[in-house]
């Protein structure tokens, strides 16, 4: 039996630790603050108030109900409209081509072979060999393959401007403070993910791998930096750069991102004792590169799951015309990435990220029925495993069902519904550009473009 049959993954740097899973499984529901009426209001000015107050709290109370329901929430109207304005950038891959393991769950630990990975550290020598990006964070864009599958997403800050900025800059100096707080043994700098000197990274979340056989909550390298992430993801500045992309996951990446949600849920739901990261994300864990350079040699997180994405955040005080930029090889693309902060740039420059994900074997955790492989191998029957082989082999094409397409999107489809279902159920009323012969439709990416922040 494979390794990964019993949850283990090589060269895995987070290690879980088993927790108990109570007899109750009702997780608690956050009940909405109200904020306290303005001093010396009185009268009708007192009722406004009071009744503003009420109207706001409705939301956030059915918000707080659908992050903790095992039911994905669906985007809003508006959420939907932004989407369908993102600027597509075609490029050469093909979702067909997605690599994954036998049992499909997640990915092959080598990475792709590409001819120009000795280049893999100067960004000016790819620009001019690879579809560059010059992504300036102004806009979001949505990465498309072959058939226009939507394979990737850049996604643009919300409010562009001096207040994001100030909101990106007090994210910087936490992720800062939490790394001063922090103690790192050297060798805790070199590992698969870090390049020249090196940079230590924290987790935070609940996983499943590391040679344990449950689920449980990835392990601190020691107190005092469980208690630092702790408090680095409670900071409002970086919860609020953690979770503003979530949106866009939701309207563009709608399957994908149900699958999450509910996943995460349906554990959260069985054990409470997992720990949360970000209540707005369906993400079970979070990784902390926390520098002061953290620069990435070309690598695989094959333990993510196959058909499945992460949302990489940039932060730190650097430029990023020469230096910080993001290389998807799979898709030979090279995109600039800014953080939009307004620390002036000094002559050590910092390179911080936050990167969020879910393990793969959580999703196959949860469809053997809370079990291994292994597990479930032992009470199955031979019709179950017969069943189970061809669940296998038709995964790859289910999976790449879940990648929304570009004409969904356009016209706000975003579960990627059939046609006459939508428009039985009155959902969208402009099908003008949703044509069966585009579904089929291959476009060859631009060499370079310019294009008008920080999440992927």
């Amino acid at each position: 039996m494979a390794r990964e049959d019993s949850g283990v993954y090589d060269e895995e740097e987070f290690e879980v630790e088993e927790t108990t899973e109570p007899a109750s499984t009702d997780l608690p529901t956050p009940s909405p603050t109200l904020a306290q009426p303005a001093a010396g209001l009185t009268g009708l000015a007192k009722k406004n108030d009071n009744k503003r107050r009420r109207d706001r709290a409705k939301p956030a109370a059915t918000t707080a109900a659908s992050l903790n329901s095992v039911t994905p929430p669906t985007p809003t109207p508006q959420v939907l409209e932004k989407a369908a304005q993102s600027l597509p950038i075609s490029v050469s891959f093909a979702g067909d081509n997605f690599r994954a393991t036998q049992q499909r769950w997640t990915g092959l630990a080598k990475p792709l072979e590409h001819p120009l990975l000795a280049h893999a550290h100067d960004a000016e020598f790819l620009k001019t060999r690879m579809q560059f990006a010059d992504w300036q964070g102004e806009q979001t864009h949505v990465i498309l393959d072959r058939k226009q599958h939507i394979v990737g997403v850049l996604v643009a800050p919300p409010q562009p401007g001096q207040d994001w900025n100030a909101v990106v800059a007090a994210a910087t100096a936490a992720m800062r403070e939490a790394r001063a707080k922090m103690t790192f043994p050297a060798a805790a700098c070199q590992h698969r993910r870090a390049s020249g000197d090196g940079f230590p990274a924290e987790g935070f979340g609940f996983a499943f791998g590391g040679g344990r056989r449950v689920v449980g909550n990835i392990k601190s390298s020691s107190a005092r930096n469980a208690a630092a992430m702790e408090e680095l993801l409670a900071d409002p500045n970086v919860a609020r750069m953690a979770t503003y992309p979530i949106p866009h996951f939701q309207s563009l990446c709608y399957n994908i991102f149900a699958d999450y949600h509910k996943t995460k849920q349906t554990l959260l739901q069985k054990n409470p004792r997992l720990h949360h990261t970000f209540a707005r994300s369906p993400f079970t864990a979070a990784t902390a590169n926390l520098g002061p350079v953290s620069v990435s040699p070309p690598h695989t997180d094959f333990a993510n799951k196959a058909d499945g994405m992460c949302l990489i955040g940039a932060l730190g005080c650097f430029d990023p015309d020469q230096g910080g930029h993001l290389v998807l090889w799979d898709y030979d693309l090279i995109s600039a990435v800014v953080t939009h902060s307004n620390t002036p740039i000094q002559a050590g420059e910092e390179h911080f990220s936050l990167i969020q994900y879910s393990a793969g074997g959580l999703f196959r955790w949860v469809a053997n029925g809370f079990q291994t492989d292994l597990s479930w191998r032992a009470s199955a029957t031979a019709k179950d495993i017969a069943n189970r082989e061809e669940e296998h082999k038709a995964r790859c094409a289910a999976a790449l069902k879940k990648f929304t397409r570009w004409k969904d999107v356009k016209v706000k489809n975003f579960s990627g519904k059939a046609r006459l279902d939508v428009w039985h159920t009155g959902e969208v009323e402009d099908f003008s550009d949703y044509t069966e012969d585009e579904s089929e439709e291959e476009r060859t990416p631009a060499k370079k473009a310019r294009l008008d922040g920080p999440w992927v």
